[in-house]
């Protein structure tokens, strides 16, 4: 079971972090319509948690009656942090304006870790554009509802996911990555330009959303990390294995850049029309 803390509706520090192995695969029943209040051990040498503190803890003091939410997500969320990953944030607020960004602009820059070691790409909406869902590519509600960390303020997961929405979701990812590896075979992407930091940004990573979102939807088990993701298919996607495998990316490529291009064109399309 997940190691639950108790939440205080405007309270500061109210989240946990937990040892990777007990947080890193959430089942439907331990989920719950509501935002997780832990934050996985991520692999970086410096104190994230205080960072988090620091920075809520300054907004709050400059906001505090406008913010409405701040949560954490992507790869800090799910404990896939390294060195090189940014911190990603998501601050909600009932009113928003340019000197509200400058404020969070320097909040960031004031922070204890320099910006030169770590991004801390905060991403500011009001509740109404939240609830658009015209910033839905960005953030869609499947990855908040799945992997977002609420840090401050109002949970703001307020149902339980539709299939539907799950499935549009993952295909919408994979519609995306499709597109991306056409292009690279349309016009003859040479393999010496196919690196993998740019593969990774434009394949793999939206990618891997796509593939967690489609396992969870079959499963009901959501995969947090990559290993997990390894670990829920009999035989990984080979698009899996050159994400968590950097070497191999760069030997396969330079010695058949077509067929694993047309490989992986192939193995999205087919997840893309008839699942695996």
């Amino acid at each position: 079971m997940l190691e639950q803390a108790a939440y205080n509706p405007g309270q500061l520090h109210f989240w946990r972090v937990l040892p990777h192995e007990s947080a890193a695969v959430l089942s439907d029943e331990q989920k719950g319509a509501k935002m997780k209040n832990h934050i996985p051990q991520n692999n970086v040498n410096w104190n994230y948690e205080g960072l988090l503190k620091s920075f809520i803890g300054q907004l709050r003091e400059a906001e505090q009656d406008n913010i409405i939410s701040i949560f954490l997500t992507g790869s800090f969320a799910r404990g896939e942090a390294a060195a090189g990953s940014d911190l990603d944030l998501w601050c909600i607020f009932k009113s928003l304006n340019t000197d509200i960004l400058n404020t969070i602009g320097k909040i960031t820059r004031s922070l204890f870790v320099s910006y030169s070691h770590l991004e801390v790409n905060a991403q500011c909406l009001t509740l109404e554009e939240f609830n658009s869902g015209y910033f839905a590519k960005f953030l869609a509600y499947p990855i908040i509802y799945l992997e977002a960390v609420l840090l401050y303020g109002d949970d703001i997961v307020a149902r339980a996911l539709r299939d539907s929405e799950i499935e549009k979701a993952y295909k919408e990812f994979m519609a995306e990555v499709l597109l991306s590896i056409r292009h690279y075979i349309a016009v003859n992407e040479p393999a010496e330009k196919l690196t993998f930091q740019k593969i990774k940004t434009w394949v793999l990573k939206p990618l891997m959303f796509a593939l967690r979102l489609e396992r969870y939807l079959h499963t009901r088990q959501y995969p947090l990390t990559s290993k997990n993701l390894l670990q829920a298919y009999k035989i990984p996607p080979m698009s899996v294995l050159y994400f968590t495998n950097e070497e191999k990316w760069e030997a396969d490529i330079y010695a058949d850049r077509d067929s694993v291009l047309y490989a992986l064109h192939d193995e999205v399309s087919n997840i893309l029309t008839k699942g695996l």
